[in-house]
């Protein structure tokens, strides 16, 4: 009996795209998200479910209040579902059949994509990399959550103060962030004056660091958030305006008449590391995109 069951839920997933269908639906636990990540509507996702339950003869989601809960059911399940995605991509290869891009979705901050978007997509095309990267530009803090609740399949971000117990944090780069200012308006902190920080993000580490800063030595400050670099720079030219930035950001930009500040008690070295679910095969998309990242830091950054 336990045979003919089997032997029926294999031949009934033998649809890859339903396949796929359903390790979403398992992994994210949440039908209406999983609606709008798919082309499906909540009902018929619902109806999904109850056919997954009745294939096995068991729940693969306790309801609670809180919502869907995957039962250990569930997650055999997802698991044999995961060894037939990965056979049969292992039998494509073997055949040599013509592969198609794989999609991912990748987070990152906004100093990230600055410094790294474009040799990433520029390194996929030239290796003809088979993966479509979406990017999401968020802040570390939102991104790590996503990675999390999959909302996202990975984020290359600086290090962020939670850590899931699900993901992996795997450090790519450690890199530095600079306090700078227009050189034709110096900022003397001991005057502890209301000053202007100008920031990319107001959710990055490197933002927070130094606000944190200033708070410590009781300087008055107002953070302003603008999403260009160049934009920074040119409103560093207003009086008592500062500016925060990774320091190969402000390398790539060429920028002369800036003002190095060396604070003391404020460390600028931040991890950047590379987020995703652990468990993920060593020869996943998310895993191809990871080498591609490790590879460019290599060598350095063109600018683009």
């Amino acid at each position: 009996m336990a045979i003919k069951k089997f032997n029926r839920c294999v031949n009934d997933n033998m649809n890859i795209e339903e396949i796929a269908l359903k390790i979403e639906i398992l992994e994210r636990q949440n039908l209406s998200k999983s609606a709008e990540m798919t082309n499906y509507t909540q009902s018929a996702l619902t109806s999904k479910v109850k056919k997954m339950e009745a294939e096995i003869g068991q729940e693969v989601f306790k309801r609670t209040p809180q919502g869907l809960k995957i039962t250990d059911v569930g997650i055999q399940y997802l698991h044999f579902l995961k060894l037939i995605t990965e056979e049969y991509d292992e039998f494509l290869q073997a055949i040599g059949a013509a592969q198609t891009n794989t999609k991912i979705s990748f987070g990152t901050s906004h100093t990230t994509i600055k410094i790294y978007g474009a040799s990433i997509m520029n390194s996929l095309q030239t290796n003809n990399i088979p993966l479509d990267v979406d990017f999401t530009v968020e802040s570390s803090t939102s991104l790590n959550e996503k990675v999390h609740n999959a909302e996202m399949d990975c984020a290359l971000t600086s290090n962020p103060i939670k850590h899931y117990s699900d993901l992996n944090y795997d450090m790519i780069a450690s890199e530095t962030f600079e306090v700078i200012s227009n050189n034709a308006h110096i900022i003397n902190f001991e005057e502890r004056l209301p000053v202007t920080l100008l920031v990319l993000s107001k959710g990055c580490m490197y933002s927070r660091a130094m606000a944190e800063w200033l708070k410590k030595h009781q300087i008055p400050f107002t953070m302003k958030e603008i999403k260009s670099v160049s934009s920074i720079l040119d409103f560093l030219q207003i009086d008592n305006s500062i500016a925060v930035l990774n320091t190969k950001l402000i390398d790539l930009y060429n920028y002369t008449n800036i003002h190095y500040y060396d604070l003391q008690q404020l460390h600028n070295i931040i991890e950047t590391v590379f987020i995703y679910k652990k468990g993920d095969s060593k020869q996943s998309p998310i895993d191809q995109l990871k080498n591609v990242i490790e590879s460019l830091l290599e060598d350095p950054i063109e600018q683009s």
